[in-house]
């Protein structure tokens, strides 16, 4: 019976080991979708960080797996000492992957929510907060194409979005948004 479990451990190990590379890209976007996307976007998306934060959740839970299948003790008090920790680490995994289905960044109407790894609340920046927008333009191989948009706030911060898949759909939006406000996009050269 024990060998048997000893098995089933062993064969999930293995796939947790390949899914901390497929699954992340595979569900986190749905889910994201499912439970944070609002009715009405311009764009909508995870923070790249998220990926990365579930990989590893994944891995660290198949390593603490595996951990725990090499180390055989001998005593009860050490299979329990064990199971704790191992019980303690799968919890913690867990709750990581829980907090990167909540890192994620929308686009509107009423201007850009954040919800950034640790944040519970979602941070928002009005479009009337916001005083420049660049786009900037890089030049490969005697090319130049537009490579992230640079958001600059009235307290000086900003925020990079790159131009790749909804946010290039989304770029006319924003500037007929930033263009009621008086603002247009910006094009920097480098």
């Amino acid at each position: 019976m024990e060998s048997n479990g000893r098995q089933i451990q062993f064969g999930l190990i293995i796939i947790l080991f390949l899914s901390s590379l497929i699954v992340p890209v595979i569900l986190l976007y749905p889910i994201q979708e499912i439970l944070y996307r609002p009715n009405e976007f311009y764009y909508f998306a995870p923070y790249f960080n998220a990926y990365i934060i579930f990989m590893v959740s994944l891995f660290v839970m198949a390593l603490v797996l595996l951990i725990n299948y090499l180390i055989i003790p001998k005593t009860k008090k050490r299979k329990n000492i064990k199971r704790g920790l191992v019980s303690t680490s799968l919890l913690i995994a867990l709750g990581f992957i829980a907090l990167s289905f909540n890192t994620y960044k929308w686009i509107d109407s009423r201007g850009i929510h954040m919800n950034p790894f640790f944040s519970l609340k979602v941070n928002f920046v009005e479009w009337e907060e916001i005083v420049k927008v660049e786009q900037v333009n890089l030049e490969k191989s005697g090319v130049t194409k537009p490579d992230h948009l640079v958001f600059t706030f009235q307290d000086g911060s900003t925020i990079e979005e790159p131009l790749v898949g909804n946010m290039v759909l989304a770029k006319n939006y924003i500037a007929n948004e930033l263009k009621q406000r008086g603002l247009t996009i910006e094009n920097v050269y480098k």
